[in-house]
């Protein structure tokens, strides 16, 4: 069943032609990745699909039949509540509650009346009983947790008001808002912007078991590979559907230019000669020479020409070169620990960076990634422990943030005051060449004038790593480098960045990104983990003194809880794993109406549900 149909549809603004000339369907159950250029008119295209913008040409149909039930997430939209997280969560099942509500009062009714209101009102509590399972009434609790969970929201957040959470925090609610509803049609504008790894892989399996349709603009090749089956190019105005995910899709791409290439020369061809024919009648000027020359003006007219596939490309071209390499051994980090307020974020973090590796720093949000990045660069001071970079190394940093970026200057003036900063009037670099080199990054014409607050996001990155191409050093920090740069531009830099012959230290989410680059993984919590393990070995060590028995006893019954602390943690873990996966088959659409079934996962899990609490008391104790 068709839902969206384009005819000719196009969109002006001001006389700019945004999007033009677009024909396609979008089929129920269509799992399509929209691709494109950072500003080619994506969310554009969404908005047309939502209605919330009308097309200036053309027309689209949502056709009769196709349900109305659409849940869209807008790009960096956040869930606008004074609730509490849980509080917010619960609202949606008002139905459900209300029933949870009349059925405690019938069963209150039912233990003191009469014998001849005993089966009315029986008979009414069982058949809301019916109705309140049938609407999943006992499972939408642990469905809610398990949302909460999944998106990085543990249980010492749900009473959080969500008013006072972050941009990124409220984003996320709003997501999880959406997949609860399950709506038929779910339109996600980059929904992975403010997840961190383990809340991806979440929302991964989520969209996978998703039965709707679904419709998503993302950066995220690893993403869309795993949840799309179609991809929709938009570019240079015009849209192209193609029946394969983003890998298959790059493939299929590039064999429609290359034959489109090909149709244009051998056209081109064609039309020379029928001008050369035309220029040699007009010559001879005869009457019937002139005929012949009209009758082949009249085909190059009828002929539609084939435009240069190959359209200006303003993906930057990116290189980091080296004024001197420095020594082999870049960074050394030992015992490292830092903490807000007395609230410890890591500890006991050591490892070291050799000349040309590409580590990667991973961990959850919140493990202190973008922390570490910081204290490396001398933005922050470490509580403990200590750090050293090697000889002759000149570093250079991205920020998450764009810290580096000044707001009120011009992006030729912020290129231009950096790329000459310390150089004499000998070796300054002219204007010409700055003005060249931001056209290469994609600022042409008057864009370097433009105010670097009033820069779009990918904007600001592309004018943040044209700084960084200046600074010739041989130790790179990048902190989410790929967060705002479209699909072409990331693989520009992934392959700079393969190039490139010193060494890079970054913090990525960008998982396609991260493989095809990272020569080596630091995970910030398992290291920490192992280097507290080595310590204890070290006391172990210092124990055997004489005069130390006592310590070892205590070092032996501080281990012993410990081991059996680390056991609780992998059961509680397990049992949690265990309970997401009675989730799965709870919500499985071969179980619906199967009551039977279900209240036996529902059973299994109220089980599950009180092995958890105990557990965690006795961990409780044993801390």
């Amino acid at each position: 069943m068709i839902i969206y149909t384009c005819e000719n549809m196009g969109l002006s603004f001001g006389g700019d032609s945004i999007l033009e000339n677009i024909s396609l369907n979008i089929n129920e159950h269509d799992r399509i990745g929209i691709v494109g250029d950072n500003g080619a008119g994506k969310t554009t295209f969404i908005k047309l699909l939502t209605g919330e913008l009308q097309p200036t040409e053309g027309r689209i149909l949502r056709c009769q039949g196709a349900s109305d039930n659409t849940g869209y997430l807008p790009q960096n939209a956040g869930l606008d509540s004074d609730l509490p997280v849980y509080d917010e969560f619960i609202s949606a099942y008002r139905e459900l509650l209300q029933m949870e509500e009349n059925m405690e009062t019938l069963e209150k009714k039912l233990v003191s009346c009469s014998e001849s209101e005993a089966m009315s009102i029986s008979s009414k509590l069982s058949a809301l009983y019916d109705q309140y399972v049938m609407k999943d009434g006992l499972t939408y609790k642990s469905r809610i947790e398990s949302v909460l969970r999944g998106l990085g929201f543990g249980k010492s957040m749900w009473n959080m008001p969500i008013c006072d959470l972050s941009g990124g925090q409220k984003t996320r609610l709003f997501l999880g808002k959406l997949i609860l509803r399950q709506p038929d049609i779910l339109i996600l504008d980059e929904p992975t912007n403010h997840l961190d790894a383990e809340s991806v892989d979440w929302l991964e399996d989520e969209i996978k078991a998703y039965k709707g349709t679904l419709i998503i603009i993302s950066h995220d090749r690893y993403f869309l590979n795993a949840v799309t089956d179609k991809t929709l190019l938009i570019e240079d105005q015009r849209a192209y559907l193609y029946k394969a995910p983003y890998d298959k899709y790059a493939d299929l791409r590039k064999k429609d230019l290359l034959y489109l290439e090909r149709c244009r020369k051998q056209q081109q061809k064609q039309i020379a000669v029928i001008q050369a024919f035309i220029e040699k009648q007009r010559m001879w000027n005869r009457e019937r020479n002139i005929i012949a020359a009209e009758s082949r003006l009249k085909q190059l007219e009828k002929m539609t020409i084939i435009e240069n596939p190959y359209s200006e490309d303003n993906t930057p071209v990116i290189r980091f070169e080296i004024e001197r390499l420095g020594g082999k051994d870049v960074l050394e980090v030992k015992d490292l620990s830092f903490a807000y307020t007395g609230s410890e974020l890591f500890s006991g973090l050591s490892f070291s960076v050799k000349r040309g590796e590409r580590v990667f720093i991973q961990g959850p949000n919140g493990c202190g990634k973008s922390t570490l990045i910081k204290i490396l660069t001398g933005i922050l001071e470490p509580c403990g422990g200590e750090y050293k970079i090697g000889a002759n190394i000149r570093y250079s940093y991205y920020a998450q943030d764009l810290s580096s970026l000044g707001g009120d200057n011009t992006v030729f003036d912020e290129v231009f005051t950096h790329a000459n900063k310390g150089r004499g009037a000998v070796d300054l670099i002219s204007a010409g060449k700055i003005r060249n080199a931001l056209a290469a990054f994609g600022f042409k014409g008057d864009d370097v004038f433009k105010k670097v607050n009033d820069l779009s996001g990918g904007e600001k990155s592309r004018a943040a790593l044209l700084k960084m191409t200046y600074d010739r050093s041989s130790l790179l920090f990048l902190d989410e480098p790929t967060n705002h740069l479209d699909i072409k531009t990331r693989e520009v830099l992934e392959n700079a960045l393969s190039e490139f012959e010193g060494t890079v230290i970054a913090v990525s989410h960008d998982r396609y990104f991260t493989e095809k680059i990272a020569t080596k993984i630091i995970n910030m919590q398992e290291y920490c983990a192992a280097n507290k393990e080595r310590e204890k070995e070290k006391s172990k060590d210092r124990d055997k003194r004489p005069g130390g028995a006592n310590i070892r006893e205590e070092r032996a019954r501080e281990r012993k809880r410990e081991a059996l602390a680390r056991q609780l943690e992998s059961k509680i873990e397990s049992m949690y794993d265990e309970m997401d996966e009675i989730d799965k088959v709870i919500y499985r659409s071969q179980y619906e109406g199967d009551y039977e079934l279900v209240n036996h996962f529902y059973d299994l899990k109220t089980e599950l549900e009180k092995n958890i609490e105990k557990a965690i008391s006795e961990y409780d104790s044993l801390s």
